[in-house]
């Protein structure tokens, strides 16, 4: 089968890439052009008949190819030219093949896409300013336009969280490239810290689940003498920095424990009763959030996602004022995570003017849009708006989080998805 595909994917490599030769201006030769789609034979999912790691040239301005170009990483798992392609786009990076649960359900092939600038998909020296949604749109439109040569079939394109944000974007802006989108858990934030994402915590769960979980957070900070010393014991096991005060990082642990208990489904009965010991207090809250989110280390990779987050894309504060008697390094009551923004060079500004004109285009376009979410994850607050659409449907799982997915649904909205699924993908 490899001798069957490659020669066909290195003529449509050099056919489509000399055409961007001439669009671009920034391949000067056959020769050079053609360098720019390598593909890797690669191992791979043996559901599939061959795996490659494509890397694609991309310009880093999509509207000025001067500026330069960049190598972005993407993997090619390839069933049948015949059958669908689903196309993840990955909101971060994506370091290796996988099977998605859209390309099992649908029999597919599948392209998975690193998002621009994360992972190994990174120009040289950063160039901050070419991080935006409408540029990585760009990327995604050229991917698709490429490997549209090779696969006729339907097409299908998705992820999950901020995967599924730079789906919609992508669909919202090319509406007719693919034939349907499907998201999971995807926030669509209207503001750069969407105040839904502090109202959900008011009504989530029942009154009791809710108080419980402040009195634990209560109790946490009211001991803290006690359980610094497993924090630091912790942080010295693990071989990591922070840019704060570990004080401050335990406070901040504080805050975020309600948002990560909810959207990553940690059972509320696990919650320790107040007389508990200083250890299984820390036991519990590292359940309920990795300490490593506010690290140096960890800074490397999601450093750019705060970036876009405090640029385009919106994100959330903290509710803080239960807690502020309890707190010592945060005296407001609501408490911002712009302090996760990377040093870039210049001061980010907030611009909500590209989301807002993927509103507008979704609502005209009113494209073949489904939406999976999960009713307990705090990302649901922020879900797309498929009011008056026709062709936007949301499936919302009553009990579901930020691990909700097709295949863990209950059965008659599982059942609900595929129906649609085979009414929009032949």
């Amino acid at each position: 089968m490899v001798n069957k595909i490659l020669p066909i994917l290195l003529f449509v490599s050099i056919y489509l890439l000399s055409s961007c030769a001439v669009r671009y201006n920034t391949l000067s030769s056959l020769s050079v052009a053609s360098e720019a789609v390598d593909f890797q034979s690669v191992p791979g999912d043996s559901f599939f008949e061959e795996n490659y790691l494509v890397w694609f040239e991309q310009p880093i301005d999509h509207n000025d190819p001067g500026v330069g170009t960049f190598k972005q990483r993407v993997w090619l798992s390839h069933k049948d030219v015949a059958a669908p392609v689903v196309m993840v786009t990955e909101g971060y990076s994506a370091p290796a093949p996988y099977k998605s649960e859209l390309a099992d359900l649908l029999n597919a092939n599948q392209i998975v896409v690193e998002h621009r600038f994360f992972g190994a998909s990174v120009p040289e020296g950063m160039p901050w300013k070419y991080l935006t949604i409408e540029q990585a749109a760009s990327d995604h439109q050229q991917i698709l336009k490429y490997f549209q040569q090779l696969y006729k079939g339907n097409w299908v394109t998705t992820g999950i969280s901020k995967g599924g944000q730079a789906a919609i974007i992508h669909r919202a802006l090319y509406p007719k490239q693919v034939d349907a989108t499907v998201t999971y858990v995807a926030p669509f934030n209207l503001e750069m810290e969407d105040k839904r994402l502090i109202s959900f915590f008011e009504t989530v769960g029942t009154v009791e689940e809710r108080r419980k979980i402040r009195n634990f957070q209560v109790e946490i900070l009211n001991r803290r003498n006690d359980i610094m010393p497993h924090f630091e014991d912790w942080v010295n096991a693990k071989g990591l920095s922070f840019s704060l005060d570990l004080d401050q990082v335990f406070e901040l642990s504080v805050l975020e424990y309600p948002f990560s208990l909810w959207q990553w489904c940690v059972p509320l009965n696990e919650i320790p009763q107040h007389n508990a010991s200083s250890q299984e207090l820390f036991d519990h809250l590292y359940r309920g959030i990795d300490f490593s989110y506010f690290s140096e280390q960890e800074a490397i990779a999601t450093g750019p996602f705060f970036y876009q987050a405090y640029t385009q894309l919106g994100y959330y504060a903290y509710d803080a004022s239960y807690l502020k008697n309890y707190l010592v390094h945060f005296n407001t009551d609501i408490v911002s995570n712009e302090l996760m923004v990377p040093e870039v060079g210049f001061d980010p500004v907030f611009d909500i003017s590209g989301i807002e004109k993927v509103s507008r285009r979704l609502q005209k376009a009113d494209a073949r849009m489904l939406h999976i979410i999960g009713a307990n994850d705090p990302w649901s607050a922020t879900s797309p708006d498929v009011t008056g659409l026709k062709n936007s449907i949301q499936i919302v799982d009553p009990h579901g989080c930020h691990l909700t997915r097709i295949n863990n649904l209950p059965d008659d909205l599982k059942l609900k998805v595929k129906e649609i699924l085979t009414d929009w993908v032949d």
